[in-house]
């Protein structure tokens, strides 16, 4: 089966719900590619062309996606538990109510993506790009956000408890309701930002550019 669904991948471009599970697709050119529900758990697509690609609720489990292209993709509900991101273009991607537990999002491009609702449990997200993303209601706790742009994103009720958000650049963003417990907020710029519906309890601040512009000097 899983070499006939492979077979129908090259022939025709798409593989709804098929299985694609651990097959190599480094490289490979799946622009526009239909591929809703299909199984591409622990997959190689290194490298892979995939934008516009619809991947609704496909299983993307421990997938290898370093530095893939999904631009524009359509990832609603999809399952990226610990899936392989480092330097994914994931520009104006619809991750709406996926799951995205523990996945390696390092210097990956998420600028405008849709994530509302999204599963980020502990994601690697180290100097990525998430200007202007809708973040509203997901859950990044315990996520590393070190050195992350966060510019004009969508935080409102975002669960950022515990949250490594050092040198993070926060400029422009909507924090209302979210909840940012015990968040390491050193050297991160927070200028110009409303702070008064934003559950700061025990969050870390030292260096940090504070929203009137001055920096925290007191640990």
């Amino acid at each position: 089966m899983k070499q006939e669904d492979l077979q129908r991948l090259k022939d025709t471009g798409n593989c709804p719900r098929g299985n694609l599970r651990g097959v190599d697709l480094g490289g490979a050119s799946l622009l526009e590619a239909v591929l809703r529900e299909t199984d591409l758990s622990q997959a190689n697509l290194r490298g892979a062309l995939l934008r516009r690609a619809i991947l609704v609720q496909a299983n993307l489990r421990e997938a290898n996606l370093q530095e893939a292209d999904l631009k524009g993709a359509d990832l609603e509900s999809a399952d990226l538990y610990r899936a392989d991101l480092f330097k994914a273009n994931l520009e104006d991607v619809d991750l709406q109510d996926a799951n995205l537990d523990q996945p390696d999002l390092r210097k990956a491009i998420l600028v405008k993506a849709d994530m509302r609702g999204a599963n980020l449990f502990r994601a690697r997200m180290q100097g990525a790009d998430l200007s202007e993303a809708d973040l509203y209601r997901a859950d990044l706790e315990k996520s590393d956000l070190r050195d992350a742009n966060l510019y004009k994103a969508d935080l409102r009720e975002s669960n950022l408890h515990g949250v490594n958000l050092q040198g993070a650049n926060l400029q422009g963003a909507d924090l209302e309701g979210a909840n940012l417990f015990e968040a390491d907020l050193t050297e991160a710029n927070l200028e110009g930002l409303s702070l008064e519906r934003t559950n700061l309890e025990s969050a870390k601040f030292f260096k940090t550019i504070m929203p009137d512009g001055q920096r925290h000097t007191k640990k």
